[in-house]
């Protein structure tokens, strides 16, 4: 995983928490086999959902630039897939911190996805191209911390 993708995650499940949200990764890193087969799912197996547009090299999970997670019920035990003031909240913890929700996008939502590409594309990518993303999880610890202090 990119340090600052990892990172902010991290701050991301920090502050859910302290908002009373229990979330939970499910995936980060994905070679490109493993992003290959999990597009094949719903396609070679009618039974099942399609799950993703992206092939192999096509995900910014490839990248380590991406992460999926879950909400968790109160008790932990379950996860929560229909409950949208929840999943607005914590995808608006992740922008703030500069990751792509994707929730937004257009084509495919994918609310489990949070992304961090610095502007390049999939394509750049597959080029050699690398972002280089800036933390700032500083600063939000620094807006919490004076938040606590005013509040």
């Amino acid at each position: 995983m990119n340090p600052v993708v990892n990172e902010t995650i991290l701050e991301v499940v920090k502050l859910a928490y302290e908002a009373g949200i229990f979330v939970q990764i499910t995936a980060g890193y994905r070679s490109f086999r493993e992003q290959h087969e999990l597009y094949e799912r719903g396609r070679t197996n009618k039974s099942k959902p399609i799950v993703t547009y992206a092939r192999g090299g096509q995900s910014l999970h490839n990248y380590g630039l991406a992460v999926d997670f879950v909400i968790l019920s109160d008790d932990g035990k379950r996860a929560l897939w229909t409950d949208g003031e929840k999943w607005t909240r914590v995808a608006a913890i992740a922008k703030s911190l500069g990751f792509v929700w994707g929730g937004d996008f257009e084509l495919f939502r994918d609310f489990p996805h949070l992304g961090m590409s610095g502007g390049l594309s999939t394509r750049d990518l597959q080029k050699g191209w690398r972002p280089n993303p800036i933390s700032r999880v500083a600063s939000a610890i620094s807006e919490n911390e004076a938040e606590r202090e005013n509040g």
